[in-house]
């Protein structure tokens, strides 16, 4: 016993009447710093001279922004207001309206969002313009939520799932967790209390280490020094152990292995990427609802960067505006360049097959690209804000949506053991006909992995590619989960040995 722990045991005897102290009132009894407490404590602990009970408590509270939704209101809110005020039956232009409620650029789109799915107001197109209509005015959970937590703190489980979740996706919370820890000396510790008061064992005098300045003067003679236990348990090291590749980072690489054999060359993209690319290449309207709702993280400094392809910036304006090949009309709306200049964390790996096709490519051509995206999302067992994305393209005069689907079962059933594969009819701005991959993962079932298409003639045009394209942009860490045997995603980043050793 060292002369900290025999003062926390001195500490807790005077406290006898108590089951059990507060750590942080035994910290002032004894007048150790709450750091230095815990830390003897789990000495004492191993030991059996202190017991410890330790509860963990989450508490939910608003975030900044969570602070200024709840006093002002939140985006969708004030934008409601104002289409009641302004224009309560024939609606107003989105632009507008925007304008009117005072609503930034990410507030505008965060504001469309919430009113269509909380039916705050109804969205129709007239033309090139994008109409509001305000609907109920009712209370939307969110609000009701913003209302409960204003200037308090309430515990997580007070809360319904799905009002945290919701809370937590728009960034309006955050979640602290709080843990506590009582401690109590057991017979044993006041035993050997008594015994260091008697002069056997105690701390007094006590040294912990050997210098060799001690050993030079002879200092060291006559005093009492720390005991050591030799036979103290150790964890074992297991030479196996040192120098193991990650799994996730040797499937990533077996995957790449995979693809070349196939006959693709990979390609590589910047991470923080202009709107042009990320969106208005790949045939995304400015005003489109898919564009206004697309999840991204925006770029402050600097917010703006340069297209150098006058010429193809050019081409993109004109299939938005009017469109491509014979057939198409295009979006129909004034394009505007300063929005596609804004830079973004990209959001998808499909803007690297956009700067692919762009470059020039002589068919057939086969390209892919396993990269960081970033997407605002609530980190769940299969969500994270920042994952890879592997994505693909075939370019060939003889490639059709069944070949697509052979592929995507290949990459499923082959590369990543799915136990099996479904396909779903879904809908992207640059692919026509879109289909989703589904895929079931041992213990979790059937979970969507990404989308694919066929590239649509109108973003082809632009770029000058006169060949089909297919397409697809997979989530390697959902693929990867099956593969590995997992079933919660954020345990391919996990750094705890013990379950890396075990688990691969």
């Amino acid at each position: 016993m060292n002369a900290v722990e025999e003062k926390i045991l001195r500490a807790l005897s005077r406290e006898r009447d108590a089951d059990a102290v507060d750590a942080t009132e035994l910290s002032a009894a004894s007048g150790l710093p709450l750091a230095t407490l815990m830390s003897s404590i789990v000495g004492l602990e191993q030991a059996g001279l202190v017991s410890v009970q330790r509860a963990s408590r989450e508490f939910v509270e608003l975030s900044a922004e969570g602070v200024a939704c709840a006093s002002d209101g939140t985006p969708e809110r004030r934008l409601r207001k104002t289409l009641s005020r302004a224009a309560p039956r024939e609606g107003l232009p989105l632009d507008d309206a925007a304008k009117i409620a005072g609503l930034t650029d990410e507030e505008r789109g965060i504001a469309l969002q919430w009113l269509v799915r909380d039916k705050l107001a109804s969205i129709e197109k007239r033309g090139a313009t994008t109409i509001l209509k305000p609907l109920t005015a009712a209370e939307t959970p969110t609000e009701k939520t913003l209302a409960r937590l204003k200037g308090a703190r309430v515990e997580a489980k007070a809360l319904a799932a799905g009002e945290l979740e919701l809370l937590r996706k728009r960034r309006l919370c955050r979640v602290v967790e709080e843990k506590t820890a009582r401690i109590a000396i057991t017979l044993e510790g006041a035993a050997a209390l008594q015994a260091a008061e008697r002069g056997e064992g105690g701390a007094a005098g006590e040294i912990g280490a050997l210098t060799p300045q001690m050993l030079r003067d002879g200092s060291w003679k006559g005093k009492r020094f720390r005991e050591y236990d030799p036979q103290t348990a150790a964890v074992p090291l297991e030479a196996a152990a040192f120098g193991k590749k990650h799994a996730y980072l040797e499937l990533l690489r077996r995957v790449k292995e995979k693809l070349v054999g196939m006959g693709f060359r990979e390609e590589h993209g910047p991470l923080v990427e202009l709107e042009f690319w990320n969106m208005d290449a790949l045939f995304m309207a400015q005003d489109h609802p898919a564009r206004e709702i697309h999840d991204v993280f925006q770029v402050e400094d600097p917010s703006r960067g340069e297209i150098l392809d006058e010429s193809l910036r050019d081409r993109v304006r004109l299939a938005h505006e009017k469109g491509g090949p014979e057939g198409s009309k295009g979006w129909r709306y004034a394009w505007n360049p300063e929005v596609a200049l804004r830079l973004v964390m990209r959001s998808q790996t499909t803007s690297v097959s956009a700067r692919t096709l762009a470059r020039g490519i002589r068919p057939p051509v086969r390209m892919f690209c396993i990269g960081r995206v970033f997407r605002p999302e609530a980190i769940d067992w299969k969500h994270l804000m920042e994952f890879n994305q592997c994505e693909g393209i075939v370019c060939d005069e003889d490639m059709n949506f069944r070949d697509l689907l052979g592929y995507l079962r290949e990459f499923a059933v082959d590369i990543f053991g799915a136990e099996d594969v479904r396909f779903a009819p879904s809908y992207f701005p640059f692919t026509e006909p879109s289909v989703e991959l589904i895929a079931r993962i041992p213990g979790r079932g059937w979970t969507e992995m990404g989308g694919a298409g066929m590239f649509r003639p109108e973003m082809l045009s632009a770029l000058e590619v006169d060949v089909p394209v297919l397409a697809w942009g997979l989530g390697v860490e959902r693929l990867a989960m099956m593969a590995l045997g997992i079933a919660d995603i954020r345990d391919l980043y996990s750094r705890d040995i013990g379950f890396l050793k075990t688990k691969w």
